[in-house]
């Protein structure tokens, strides 16, 4: 769905990937180029001793990536539990694979059950058109298909109990019926892979090499030249790092420019800059700034120093943990510069060189970590997409430093609550049996909205919301790629630009 990638796949000798075995599933595909993706889990393929029958090729075997985010964990959510790498496509879906050790959490029964929601396939599958429709394809790892199975008639009072304390009543019919797998392409590592490999740190010379050349790799654009290990060097490593930071950011104004907000932000990233875990987005179709809350939850007024992340200043979230990756990097390395025995003085002092070259590409004056000058780049990205009003510019600016206080952790100066204007648009549930609505600040209160494109787009996934059979899932699907497509393609030609809709031409109805 996006330019091919000069990268290669995710390769199985990454070294947190864990080999999986997988056999056939009953699965149909949406397009028939991904029929070879209907796979899942097979553990009793591993048998209970090491002599037992096991899976001798490659194509028998699905790679499931470790994990371990620097910020916090939870528990016994080891690495993707039920998704994993196969034939150079990321497969969600698949069944619990070993990295479920939460399999019999009583409280973490979703991520725990190696299920996939359709309807959060559908909405992987149908914001990646949307946004490709618009020329910006290359800012997520897009779902480029999905496959569709009967759900066994036992398994529907297990997906309802997922959703415990909502009225199981309220979930869509596709999610009583079916089962799905999402596919993406290979090609990418998050930073919680990293934090696990430096966590599990092997030392010597092979390893440190390996592991810094996939680090230049996967922190580099998927359309850049590859690293060769002749580029890695402290200084190139912090560099890449920095220009993958920019390329997050811009990636974000590209998706507020285009209406979408993703809803779950925790580790939900790549290391190079792409959002990856598509399942819970809300897409207004243009640039929108407010309060996303529960139906009947909206708050009159809200603190911007408080908790609460505005839609449009979401970015903040993923910077909050590249923050932390950051110094959790330059503390490990500084301490296995010191302390790692396994290998050379070498590769000691490469990491100690390491530390020191992050140290200065990011000082405390850098805009990640300096409350003046990240408030002056992100509102300047939100100013310049909306052509405010001075009156009004200001007043975002303030809600801006308001919320980047909060995520740098420096005491906030003493600021206004925002009060909210509630505004009607038709929504559709981001999460099964999750209805939320929209308030703006009173500020922007008719400069921002939901456009043709956004409102069409909703209508689509309740289509898809409706079907109980694969054959009219599917066919639905496909009608409501062809209607999204199409008004998004409308909004380009209308506002005449290249990439993304204008916000001049933005709708309020």
């Amino acid at each position: 769905m996006s330019p091919n990638c000069k990268r290669p796949p995710s390769h199985p000798t990454d070294p947190w990937s864990v080999p999986v075995p997988v056999g056939p599933a009953g699965f149909t595909a949406l397009h028939e180029r991904h029929a070879e993706c209907a796979v899942q889990v097979d553990l009793g393929r591993i048998g209970p001793f090491g002599f037992s029958a096991r899976p001798a090729r490659e194509s028998e075997l699905l790679f499931a990536d470790l994990q371990t985010n620097a910020d916090g964990n939870i528990s016994r959510r080891l690495g993707s539990g039920r998704a994993g790498f196969y034939a150079g496509k990321y497969l969600k879906g698949v069944g619990r694979t070993p990295l479920a050790a939460n399999w019999c959490h009583p409280t973490d029964r979703y991520h725990s059950s190696g299920h996939l929601l359709p309807s959060a396939a559908a909405r992987e599958y149908l914001v990646s058109c949307y946004l490709e429709e618009l020329g910006a394809g290359d800012t997520l790892v897009a779902c480029e298909g999905l496959l569709l199975a009967p759900l066994p008639p036992e398994a529907e009072q297990y997906v309802e109990s997922i959703f415990a304390g909502r009225d199981p009543r309220q979930l869509a019919q596709v999610d009583r019926r079916l089962q799905a797998i999402s596919v993406k392409d290979a090609g990418f590592a998050r930073l919680s892979n990293f934090v696990w490999a430096f966590s599990q740190w092997r030392g010597g010379a092979p390893f440190v090499v390996e592991l810094f050349l996939r680090m230049a790799r996967y922190l580099g654009s998927p359309f850049q030249p590859e690293a060769l290990p002749g580029d890695v060097s402290p200084e190139a490593l912090a560099e890449r790092l920095e220009r993958a930071i920019e390329r997050l950011v811009h990636h974000f104004e590209r998706f507020f420019q285009a209406g979408v907000y993703w809803g779950s932000f925790h580790n939900n990233f790549t290391a190079d800059g792409r959002f990856l875990d598509l399942e819970t987005p809300t897409v207004m179709g243009g640039p929108f700034i407010g309060i996303l809350a529960p139906a009947g939850k909206l708050p009159e007024s809200v603190d911007p120093a408080g908790s609460r992340i505005f839609v449009g200043c979401e970015v903040l979230q993923c910077l909050g943990q590249v923050r932390t990756f950051l110094a959790f990097l330059i503390d490990r390395l500084e301490w296995l510069g010191r302390n790692d025995w396994d290998g050379g003085e070498l590769e000691r002092r490469f990491l100690r060189d390491t530390a020191e070259a992050l140290r200065t590409r990011f000082p405390p004056s850098h805009w990640l970590h300096d409350v003046s000058a990240l408030t002056e780049k992100l509102t300047a990205a939100l100013v310049s997409t909306l052509a405010l009003p001075p009156g009004a510019a200001e007043e975002l600016r303030a809600l801006v430093e308001a919320q980047c206080r909060v995520m740098l952790n420096v005491e906030p100066r003493h600021a206004e609550v925002v009060r909210l204007v509630p505004v009607k648009m038709p929504l559709a549930n981001p999460e099964p049996i999750f209805p939320v609505v929209v308030g703006v600040p009173r500020f922007l209160e008719g400069l921002v909205g939901q456009t043709r494109a956004g409102r069409i787009f909703n209508a689509a996934l309740g289509q898809v919301d409706g079907a109980g059979e694969v054959a009219t899932a599917l066919h639905a699907l496909r009608e409501a790629e062809a209607s999204i497509r199409s008004s998004a393609r409308e909004q380009r030609t209308d506002y005449g630009v290249p990439d993304i809709p204008s916000p001049s031409g933005r709708g309020t109805g």
